[in-house]
C-alpha cells in the first residue's frame, strides 16, 4: 500500500501488489520484484551498463583491419583500367572471337574460307599439281589417251581435287588451331586471374576473422550485462512478501 497524493485521505494499493487477507495475522502484501539482497548487485550492474553506454561501448563498431585494407587496396589496383585483370579480360575476349566466328560462319568458318585458303596456298598447290600432272601425263601416254578430251577432263578433275583437298586439310588445321588456341588463352586468363585473387582472398579472410574477434571483444561487456540482467529477471528469483496490518479477527 502507498499514499495516494491525489487523494490524501486514502491509501492506494500498489499496482504490482496483491493483498492476501487472512485470519488473525492481518493482511499480507505480496509484491513481485527483486529481493532486497539483490538490489546492490543490480545497481552496480546498472552503473556498469550506464558507463558502457556513456563511453559508446554499446554501439562500438570495429574498423577495418590492416589486412582487410591491404586486400581492398590490391583489389582496387587490379580493377583499375589497364590493370592486369583488364588485360586478361581483353585477351580472353579477343580469343573468344574464334568461337564467335564458328557460331556465325565468319572468318575461317565463312563460306569463302576454303577458296581464300586455296588462293593463299597457290604456290604450294601449284608445285604439287605439277608433280601430279607429270604422273598423269605419263599414264595417259602409256594408255594411248594422251591429248584426248576425255583424258584432259580427267586430268583437270584430278588436279582440282588435289587443290581442294590440300586447301581443305590446311583450313581444318587452322580452324582447329584457332579454337584450341582461343580456349588456351581463355583458360590461362581464368587461371592467372584466380591466382591473383586467391592471394587477396586469403588476406581478406584473415582480416575478416581478426575484425570479428575484435568485435566480439568489444561486445563482451554488453553481452555480459545482458546475461546478468537476464538472470535478475528470471522467475526463479521469486517474490518478496511484506506483512502489513494489525491484529485481525
Amino acid at each position: 500500500m502507498y499514499f495516494n497524493p491525489l487523494s490524501p485521505t486514502k491509501w492506494t494499493q500498489h499496482p504490482n501488489s496483491t493483498v492476501l487477507r487472512g485470519g488473525g495475522g492481518g493482511d499480507q502484501t505480496s509484491t513481485s520484484g527483486v529481493p532486497d539482497y539483490l538490489k546492490p548487485y543490480i545497481e552496480s550492474a546498472a552503473g556498469d551498463a550506464t558507463s558502457l553506454y556513456d563511453s559508446g561501448a554499446l554501439s562500438q563498431v570495429e574498423g577495418l583491419t590492416p589486412e582487410q585494407q591491404d586486400a581492398y587496396n590490391r583489389k582496387l589496383e587490379l580493377g583499375k583500367q589497364g590493370g592486369m585483370l583488364d588485360q586478361l579480360g581483353a585477351d580472353s575476349y579477343g580469343a573468344a572471337g574464334a568461337y564467335r566466328d564458328a557460331a556465325s560462319g565468319q572468318g575461317l568458318f565463312g563460306a569463302n574460307a576454303l577458296g581464300d585458303q586455296i588462293t593463299s596456298m597457290k604456290d604450294t598447290i601449284g608445285n604439287a599439281q605439277q608433280e601430279q600432272l607429270g604422273g598423269l601425263l605419263g599414264q595417259a601416254s602409256m594408255g594411248g589417251g594422251l591429248g584426248s578430251a576425255r583424258q584432259d577432263a580427267m586430268t583437270g578433275t584430278a588436279l582440282s581435287k588435289t587443290a581442294g583437298d590440300m586447301g581443305a586439310a590446311e583450313l581444318a588445321n587452322r580452324r582447329n588451331a584457332s579454337l584450341t588456341g582461343a580456349g588456351g588463352v581463355i583458360n590461362s586468363g581464368n587461371t592467372i586471374g584466380g591466382q591473383f585473387g586467391s592471394g587477396i582472398a586469403a588476406t581478406e579472410g584473415v582480416g575478416n576473422a581478426l575484425q570479428q574477434q575484435k568485435q566480439n571483444e568489444a561486445d563482451a561487456g554488453y553481452q555480459g550485462i545482458q546475461r546478468l540482467f537476464g538472470l535478475y529477471g528470471s522467475p526463479a528469483i521469486g517474490q518478496k512478501t511484506v506483512s502489513s496490518g494489525g491484529g485481525g479477527k
